[in-house]
């Protein structure tokens, strides 16, 4: 069978940051978009407004940080071995057709698109736990964001702004993270429903054919 691609086409990504920068074409879900603001929109009126405690601000963003560490980590296990174990099984007549099909909303091969979204899910989770890290090493009391922190002119302002910033960001993640695994099980349920279609037109075929 004759393919429209090219045999590098299959290999054109070099980095993590090639399938990131080419992932970034699938638009995200609506809804997932919508909830994230919202929610944001509320810790932020939290930590501006109602509750403005520099001292619980800062012991949420460590709590959820460590929390958040520990949630991706073991997630990013489990996605990971799922998507290995999908991979394997799949059938490369079936990649190949799929390659050679041309997403029509992002303009990617169909198999890219779907091998993005999940690789998307993977890169928000890698780096997520790198940042939730970051916080643990480095953001504890008396740590070195707060010896630099407070040897900053205004000092005080500075920390009161990072504490406010940090509650808001990483409270949003971790409701983006739970989120993009819905997106995880759709095109899982998506990716395994095209596989049996493709195996019903195959067996449709060879029927005709005999």
């Amino acid at each position: 069978m004759r393919y429209r691609f090219k045999e590098s086409d299959l290999t054109s990504e070099k980095s993590l940051w090639d399938v990131y920068v080419l992932s970034r074409k699938i638009l995200p879900n609506r809804f997932q978009v919508i909830f994230v603001i919202c929610s944001m929109s509320l810790l932020a009126i939290n930590a501006f407004a109602l509750n403005p405690n520099k001292a619980y601000l800062l012991h949420s963003v460590r709590r959820w940080a460590d929390f958040g560490f520990n949630f991706s980590v073991t997630t990013l296990g489990f996605l990971i071995a799922g998507f290995t174990i999908f991979a394997t099984i799949s059938k490369p007549t079936m990649m190949l057709a799929m390659m050679d099909h041309v997403h029509k909303a992002s303009g990617l091969p169909t198999l890219k698109y779907n091998f993005f979204a999940f690789i998307g899910v993977f890169i928000s989770y890698l780096f997520f736990s790198a940042v939730y890290l970051m916080i643990i090493l480095l953001g504890e009391p008396g740590g070195v964001f707060a010896s630099l922190a407070y040897r900053l002119p205004a000092s005080e302002c500075v920390v009161d702004a990072a504490a406010k910033v940090g509650y808001v960001i990483v409270g949003g993640s971790l409701i983006s993270l739970l989120l993009s695994l819905k997106s995880f099980v759709f095109n899982t349920y998506a990716t395994v429903m095209n596989f049996l279609r493709w195996e019903y037109h195959e067996m449709h075929n060879n029927d005709q054919n005999s």
